[in-house]
């Protein structure tokens, strides 16, 4: 069976969690590079969307922190698709928490200028971040889940709050489940919990 993989804003696409998925768990695994069209936010959406539209037999989705928010958004464009959404700390709400890190002057100076420095560490350089990757954030910030899907969100997460995956949820008739564990943003304390997950939407 195959899965979608969806790395985070600094992850790869052959990380843990997809290694988990392909080792552990037997899936063949599709793992795009989320920024090959881009560093905005839509980039990332259509990245997923060409993935499940190449594929209509595929099923199981997994998205990681803003990955696992351009996850939800690609689902809620397919809701005619069977599909099933495993999200390990999905990064919605992340435009308020860069809005409070950065502080009003620099973001400010982001608008004005339309992109920020940003030293990478998934590519290793510094790249130009542009100011609609913020906007589309905060404008998909509001996206419901209708598809079967669970959450795993770490209650020590200084990333991205447990709150957000918890008010998620509640908006979402599809969310299943909410895995608040005890681990921080990256989860690789809980990548046992992604089996389980899985078995239950799979199952389910």
């Amino acid at each position: 069976m195959n899965a979608l993989f969806a790395h985070g804003f600094e992850g790869v696409p052959n990380g843990r969690k997809a290694r988990y998925l392909r080792e552990a768990l037997g899936y063949e695994v599709v793992a795009p590079h989320m920024y090959e069209r881009g560093w905005r936010f839509e980039d990332q959406v259509q990245v997923l969307l060409e993935a499940i539209d190449a594929d209509r037999d595929l099923k199981l989705l997994v998205g990681s922190s803003m990955g696992g928010f351009a996850t939800a958004v690609a689902a809620s464009r397919r809701r005619d698709r069977d599909l099933r959404l495993l999200l390990m700390a999905p990064a919605v709400g992340l435009h308020a928490v860069w809005s409070e890190q950065l502080g009003a002057e620099a973001m400010r100076l982001w608008a004005e200028m339309g992109t920020l420095q940003y030293l990478h560490q998934g590519v290793g350089r510094d790249v130009d971040l542009p100011y609609a990757l913020w906007t589309q954030c905060r404008d998909e910030a509001g996206v419901v889940i209708t598809h079967p899907a669970m959450i795993i969100h770490g209650l020590h997460d200084d990333t991205v709050p447990v709150e957000n995956a918890v008010a998620l949820a509640r908006r979402s008739a599809g969310v299943k489940c909410l895995y608040a564990v005890a681990d921080g943003h990256r989860l690789l304390d809980s990548l046992p919990m992604m089996g389980e997950a899985v078995a239950k939407l799979i199952g389910g």
